[in-house]
C-alpha cells in the first residue's frame, strides 16, 4: 500500500467538487477528510438530515494513480445521488442489506457508465 500525499489528496477533493457539480448535486454542506479507513477505495458520509456529505480518502492505498483516484470520486458521488433513495427504502420493509446491496449495484453501474462516457 502506498501513503496518500496532500496532492493527491487535493485532486480527489477537486474531483469529488467536479462530480458533485456533473451530478447537480448542490443542497449539501460538503466536507472532505483524509483517515484510515478499512477495505475501501474512498467512502462518502452522508447526513441527510444536517444535509452535510463527508468525502474520505484513505491515508494508504492500493493504487495512488490519479485514474483510480478520479474514478473512487466518481463512485462516492454517485452514492451521494443516490443517498434520498436509500433513505426511503430503509424506512420500508427492506432489510438493511438488501437495500444496501441494491444502492451498492446502482452505484456500481452509475460508475461504469460515467468512466465510460469520461474515458476513463
Amino acid at each position: 500500500m502506498k501513503t496518500v500525499n496532500k496532492t493527491l489528496f487535493a485532486f480527489f477533493c477537486r474531483k469529488c467538487r467536479y462530480w458533485l457539480k456533473q451530478f447537480g448535486i448542490t443542497d449539501y454542506t460538503v466536507y472532505y477528510a483524509l483517515e484510515t479507513v478499512v477495505d475501501a477505495a474512498a467512502e462518502v458520509r452522508i447526513d441527510s438530515e444536517g444535509r452535510g456529505l463527508t468525502f474520505v480518502l484513505p491515508l494508504r492505498l492500493d493504487d495512488t494513480s490519479r485514474q483510480s483516484v478520479d474514478h473512487s470520486a466518481i463512485h462516492e458521488v454517485a452514492h451521494a445521488a443516490v443517498a434520498k433513495l436509500t433513505d426511503v427504502a430503509h424506512d420500508r420493509y427492506a432489510t438493511a442489506k438488501e437495500i444496501n446491496d441494491a444502492e451498492e449495484a446502482v452505484v456500481c453501474r452509475i460508475t461504469t457508465l460515467v468512466s465510460n462516457l469520461k474515458g476513463v
